[in-house]
């Protein structure tokens, strides 16, 4: 379900969370597959996914999700990148899908940080 109303500025600042989140998904992948099978970061990741499908989800279907990637490859600087990103955009009748977003971020990097 994409969001045509949301304004220019939150759709860029929601991009970028997204584009934030996918990397940071691909990271934990990534490190996962090196721990082995039973490396919670499978799981991680996982999550991770699911937070970007929301971010994307709220998005207009033209918005651009490519963009540079993230120069840092860590998840949990990612992770606290995303949700400081998210701070920016505000609550209103086009971003009501903002709120349950930054919870699930904050549960991430909560996970995410030893």
């Amino acid at each position: 379900m994409a969001n045509d109303t949301i304004d220019q500025d939150a759709s860029d600042t929601l991009a970028a969370v997204a584009r934030l989140l996918r990397h940071a998904a691909v990271r934990a992948w990534a490190q996962a597959e090196a721990d082995g099978p039973r490396s919670h970061l499978h799981l991680l990741g996982l999550g991770i996914h699911t937070a970007s499908c929301q971010a994307v989800a709220m998005l207009p279907a033209d918005a651009d999700l490519k963009g540079h990637p993230p120069a840092q490859d860590d998840v949990a600087q990612l992770l606290r990148a995303a949700e400081e990103l998210t701070r920016s955009i505000p609550v209103l009748d086009q971003t009501a899908g903002i709120s349950p977003l930054v919870v699930a971020i904050c549960d991430l990097v909560r996970e995410a940080t030893p």
